[in-house]
């Protein structure tokens, strides 16, 4: 059996976000969700610190997947969304169809 944790659905500041995820890769989960699904004025952690702690956790042995939001509003979340479709190194869970499409 395999264990996934989910993205963290409140809003943390990025210190704690980082405590969070180094207990994750220490874990027996083996998938890790991580990024900002909820909205997206909570940007305190900006798309590259994102890809950074995805790099680490895949470091450790853990599938990363990026979440991406619930519901795009503005053409910047679109883009923003972009960046992450465009990654070329970890899988997408879309929360949105706009991301499929």
């Amino acid at each position: 059996m395999q264990y996934a944790l989910g993205p963290v659905l409140w809003y943390w500041p990025t210190d704690t976000l980082e405590d969070f995820y180094q207990q994750a890769a220490r874990s027996s989960a083996d998938i890790i969700y991580l990024g900002e699904a909820v909205c997206s004025k909570r940007r305190a952690t900006p798309y590259a610190r994102w890809m950074a702690l995805a790099r680490e956790l895949a470091a450790s042995g853990k599938q990363v997947v990026l979440s991406t939001l619930a519901l795009l509003q503005s053409p910047s979340e679109l883009k923003e969304l972009q960046r992450y479709v465009e990654n070329g190194e970890f899988l997408i869970e879309a929360n949105d169809i706009g991301t499929v499409n």
